[in-house]
């Protein structure tokens, strides 16, 4: 593919809120406590002392909806060793890592991505990495009516037009560099938007389409025809997962930047892997303090705290934190990390390590 793709495009913006269709650990406060006041007059010696006990207060229960998910999906029928089985089970072990529900193949969107990097590779004269000023996404992600190889303006028009049948199909893109569909996934993971995309809980299938020009284009398309997967309304998942090892030192670049104070050449010297919290879709995830410390040492590091609430480009909902470091972390090291906040009010604790690779 032609320079046109410029490494600001390397990773490509996730749609969260522009997929046609849409779709859209914790423990109870302590609602007790003790009772204070002015001390008590010392009674006579002929009259014993009045004992009055505070009644016991109890919190109300908390109501938990039950989860639909897919534990297990149908192997799918990519070719043994290729680069779109690759990509295929390690989205769904990222995924099992955080509790959501795993992505069952769908050939008919895999056929949908087949024909969208087809146009990619017809069309080498657009800019995919430019912003669309209509409607704020990338290029990448669209298609134009009068070029070659056109099935859709959208993924979910293109995902229709192969029969899909769906009501929400989402699309992330990215490159394996030449390096294959390990690095590309890899590399998703390691942004903000890219992996809160790859955490939407609702979707049920997937489809993949790797090209085999020199940046390996990746194309991925997940959606649900019906209804969607749901975890439990008091699921409460994290990445990296406790004990997990071999975990990157800094963050990948993407567009929009979640952090616009970075320029995206310096991440690798200015960002720490993204770790970040999700709770259920549904619900409001508030956060008291979110940090992360170097075993052994005593003083958390300085973070970027990324919510709704704090997003620079508003693209993150309100069921999930980042925090990104201000420097990479270090290799082979163990950190610990303790998040503390509430889900929909009710207090949540939840205290974590991972180890950092070479």
């Amino acid at each position: 593919m032609k320079a046109k793709l410029s490494f600001i495009g390397v990773t490509l913006s996730v749609l969260l809120a522009a997929c046609g269709g849409g779709g859209g650990d914790s423990a109870p406060a302590n609602n007790g406590g003790t009772p204070t006041g002015n001390t008590p007059a010392v009674p006579t010696p002929t009259q014993p002392p009045v004992v009055t006990t505070p009644p016991v207060v109890t919190p109300p229960p908390v109501s938990v909806t039950p989860a639909d998910l897919q534990t297990t999906v149908a192997a799918p029928t990519y070719t043994a060793g290729s680069q779109e089985l690759m990509f295929f089970n390690g989205l769904n072990d990222f995924r099992a890592k955080l509790g959501l529900g795993l992505l069952a193949q769908n050939t008919k969107l895999d056929a949908a991505n087949q024909n969208h990097v087809k146009y990619l590779m017809t069309n080498q004269d657009v800019n995919f990495s430019a912003v669309d000023p209509k409607t704020g996404r990338p290029f990448f992600h669209l298609e134009d009516a009068t070029r070659a190889g056109f099935t859709g303006v959208t993924e979910l028009d293109r995902a229709n037009f192969m029969q899909y049948g769906g009501v929400y199909v989402g699309e992330s893109g990215a490159y394996g560099r030449g390096l294959g569909a390990g690095v590309a996934l890899s590399d998703l993971i390691a942004t903000v938007y890219h992996r809160a995309g790859l955490m939407y809980q609702f979707p049920r299938d997937v489809g993949i389409s790797i090209a085999n020009d020199q940046f390996q284009t990746v194309v991925m398309t997940f959606g649900y025809n019906t209804q969607g997967q749901k975890n439990a309304s008091d699921y409460f998942g994290s990445y990296p997962a406790d004990k997990q090892t071999n975990v990157p030192l800094a963050a990948y670049m993407e567009t929009p930047n979640p952090m616009p104070e970075v320029a995206l050449a310096d991440y690798s010297t200015k960002t720490s892997f993204p770790i970040n919290v999700v709770s259920a879709t549904d619900t409001t995830l508030s956060v008291t303090t979110f940090t992360v410390t170097e075993a052994g040492q005593s003083s958390p590091l300085e973070v970027r705290l990324l919510t709704k609430a704090t997003d620079p480009n508003k693209m993150l909902t309100g069921n999930i934190a980042f925090i990104v470091g201000k420097a990479p972390f270090k290799p082979n090291t163990t950190y610990n990390v303790r998040f503390d906040g509430a889900i929909n009010g009710v207090n949540t604790v939840k205290v974590w390590s991972f180890t950092t690779g070479a």
